[in-house]
């Protein structure tokens, strides 16, 4: 069955993808964003997956890198319109807290001075007299980010950018996309059991850029796989972390640097915490492998170095339950989203490198107005984004 002709079909309905397909929509485009929707049970799921199938993410304007504080920075208010728009709160202002070395707050210093963050700079030390749950080295410093920075919930991120979508008047489609081919003058997006025509199409698939027959597969790609710790906090445990910011944490030892998101209630109504690693082992993968590190649970031994993390930043946390699950951080060679023509039909969107959430609607905005001719932002170099494939 074929359903509907649009001048652009969105494949991929993560953060991205869906920031995308509403930043068309508002720009006068028909649009129809195709996506298969979160496995009720990821054990045995035989499609694909998607990384924001999670419980938070960490929110911030202060950067190392300019551009990705620029991106940020203009990512904040379009948050926060959606979520008018919507009545759907995504983003939580707590507040977020980078801990390193002192030299290497400088760049994001820079950052807190260029968009007039209000960041306060402070020791180790004072920074526990002032969050007195938190343990941290005292040859590290800390810069505190204020609200609006915190985190956000980027499954709520995508409900509120999916019902901004419909309310504009476009089509959202829970299916599995097996290929996108170009047929007669049009680009066809083909499901199991529907055909959707669309103009031109736009490429948000993650790290299963490669999945199926499309024009994506052989992007210059490589993959994390991360393993990611949740605690389940009872109601006192959580009351007394209430108010904890967001926290990166750098160290001088790489293997001690971590992420946390603080407690929220997930979909099951749990209060729970999370704490990752970055994972700089980047490997080059097929989506099967991907999907099938997906139906994992991550990795039991890394499990442990997470525990020991959590254990040495808040000593004597109590927690109910806790469990480990799998994630996957798609990176390029220049660090930021492949945002470019693959032929000229095919557009994509791929490529997080693990800062898309933060700045997911800023991101769809600049794929849209690729397909839309909107001018470039000068604020961001234009060849960071260039789609390659590997060779």
């Amino acid at each position: 069955m074929t359903l509907g002709s649009y001048d652009v079909v969105v494949v991929g309905a993560g953060m991205l993808g869906a920031s995308a397909a509403r930043h068309l929509a508002d720009g006068g485009c028909a649009v129809a964003l195709v996506g298969e929707g979160e496995p009720a049970d990821h054990r045995v799921h035989d499609g694909v997956f998607a990384s924001h199938h999670d419980i938070g993410r960490v929110s911030r304007t202060i950067d190392p890198d300019p551009v990705r504080a620029w991106l940020g920075h203009r990512a904040v208010a379009q948050f926060t319109d959606l979520a008018a728009r919507t009545g759907i709160r995504a983003v939580y202002g707590v507040g977020h807290l980078w801990v390193e070395a002192a030299d290497g707050l400088e760049a994001l210093v820079a950052a807190d001075r260029r968009f007039s963050l209000g960041c306060i700079r402070r020791s180790a030390a004072d920074t526990m007299a002032a969050i007195p749950y938190l343990s941290l080295p005292e040859e590290l410093d800390t810069l505190w980010e204020p609200p609006p920075a915190g985190w956000v919930d980027p499954r709520a991120y995508v409900r509120s950018e999916k019902a901004a979508l419909e309310g504009a008047g476009a089509t959202v489609l829970d299916a599995l996309v097996g290929s996108v081919v170009s047929v007669d003058g049009v680009v066809e997006v083909r499901t199991e059991s529907e055909t959707v025509v669309g103009n031109r199409v736009l490429l948000a698939t993650g790290a299963f850029s490669g999945f199926g027959e499309t024009p994506a597969a052989g992007l210059d790609v490589e993959y994390a796989l991360h393993t990611q710790r949740y605690l389940q906090l009872d109601d006192d445990e959580a009351a007394r972390l209430a108010g904890m910011p967001s926290i990166i944490a750098k160290s001088p030892d790489p293997d001690e640097d971590f992420y946390l998101t603080p407690p929220t209630v997930d979909p099951r109504g749990r209060t729970v915490l999370k704490v990752g690693k970055p994972q700089d082992d980047h490997v080059r993968a097929s989506a099967t492998d991907l999907a099938a590190w997906y139906r994992t649970d991550g990795d039991p031994a890394f499990a442990s170095r997470l525990d020991r993390t959590i254990g040495g930043l808040l000593p004597g946390l109590r927690w109910l339950d806790r469990w480990t699950t799998s994630c996957v951080t798609t990176y390029t060679p220049t660090g930021h989203p492949m945002i470019d023509a693959l032929d000229d039909r095919v557009f994509c969107c791929i490529g997080g490198n693990g800062y898309a959430a933060k700045c997911a609607p800023a991101l769809g905005e600049l794929a849209a107005g690729t397909l839309l001719g909107n001018s470039w932002p000068s604020e961001v170099d234009r060849d960071l984004f260039r789609a390659s494939f590997a060779a």
